[in-house]
């Protein structure tokens, strides 16, 4: 009995052997898979952030062209009026005038016939009497007509204001749809980025000791650090810490800029290759195994402030003490 029950011991201590590194490991891939997650939801913020400036500048365009209708509706409608009055000015001075011929004996060709003294003189009111309604005539025809170019003017100006409506409510339409989307995006990587933090903190007292050395090198040569003066100049060009920068990469890659980790992740700093590729990066057409081409682009990263949503645990702990 004693064997067995020793036996029973050994087995059950060799389970629990292999139950805890299984359990660790499986907390590390959920880890790793909110940190995927984490920088898939920050690359498509960035991308949402540049869509709602180009939307925004649509909309404004959109608006500008309503207002810019609209004004000359205004003035259509305003020469509308001032042909109207021109029109009724016209007819009032032809009554006058008609008057007055009549008045003088010469508003018709009959009372011409009858006033002329002999035939020349009845020629030369018969063509003054002519002259006069014609031009009268003309007058007329010429406010009419401007009337009607400013009535057809008006209707095509109604459509055009018709169709300028529709496009800004679209372009809005468009502009709240995106920033909606953009809203759902930050309380996602928000809620993530809490996960995150909330399962470093838990696995921090139990984290394993790193073999590499998370120190930068000592010394004005950088001592056998290869990446370190890069490091330094990078960091220096972005405003940010070159040891969290050093730290940060000896905790991701243990400095092998041909490392690939978990979940498929590359180099010094352990990139996706979506993320490598996206616009964000000046250097996404260098290989992502590229270690200086690494080192500039998570100093920009950081700089920009993906610090935590693609890096975290790992970028708490390298810039905790700065």
């Amino acid at each position: 009995m004693a064997a067995l029950a020793v036996a029973g011991l050994a087995m059950l201590l060799v389970a629990a052997a292999a139950i805890a590194p299984s359990s660790a490991s499986a907390r590390t891939g959920e880890l790793q898979k909110n940190r995927a997650k984490a920088r898939t939801l920050a690359a498509g913020i960035a991308a949402l952030d540049a869509k709602i400036d180009a939307a925004v500048q649509r909309s404004s365009q959109a608006t500008k062209s309503l207002v810019a209708v609209r004004g000359q509706l205004r003035d259509n409608r305003r020469m509308q009026r001032f042909s109207r009055r021109e029109l009724e000015v016209a007819r009032a001075a032809l009554e006058i005038r008609a008057v007055a011929l009549y008045k003088h004996d010469d508003v018709t060709a009959l009372d011409a016939v009858f006033t002329a003294d002999d035939f020349g003189e009845l020629v030369s009111q018969l063509t003054m009497v002519q002259r006069v309604a014609r031009g009268d005539g003309d007058v007329v025809r010429t406010i009419e007509r401007s009337k009607r170019v400013l009535g057809d003017a008006a209707i095509k100006l109604a459509a055009d204001e018709r169709t300028a409506k529709r496009l800004v409510r679209q372009r809005t339409g468009q502009l709240e749809t995106i920033q909606s989307q953009l809203s759902q995006r930050r309380a996602l990587l928000s809620g993530v980025r809490s996960t995150i933090r909330r399962m470093a903190s838990d696995q921090a007292k139990s984290k394993p000791a790193t073999g590499a050395t998370v120190e930068p090198p000592s010394g004005p040569g950088g001592g056998d650090g290869p990446w370190w003066p890069l490091i330094q100049s990078a960091a220096g060009g972005n405003g940010v810490s070159a040891r969290g920068m050093y730290r940060l990469m000896m905790i991701e890659s243990g400095g092998s800029a041909t490392i690939v980790g978990p979940g498929g992740y590359y180099g010094l700093f352990q990139y996706a290759p979506s993320t490598w590729k996206g616009s964000w990066n000046p250097w996404h057409s260098s290989s992502i195994t590229d270690g200086a081409a690494q080192i500039k682009a998570t100093a920009l990263a950081i700089h920009e402030g993906y610090g935590h949503a693609w890096w975290d645990p790992s970028y708490s702990w390298a810039f905790a003490g700065r």
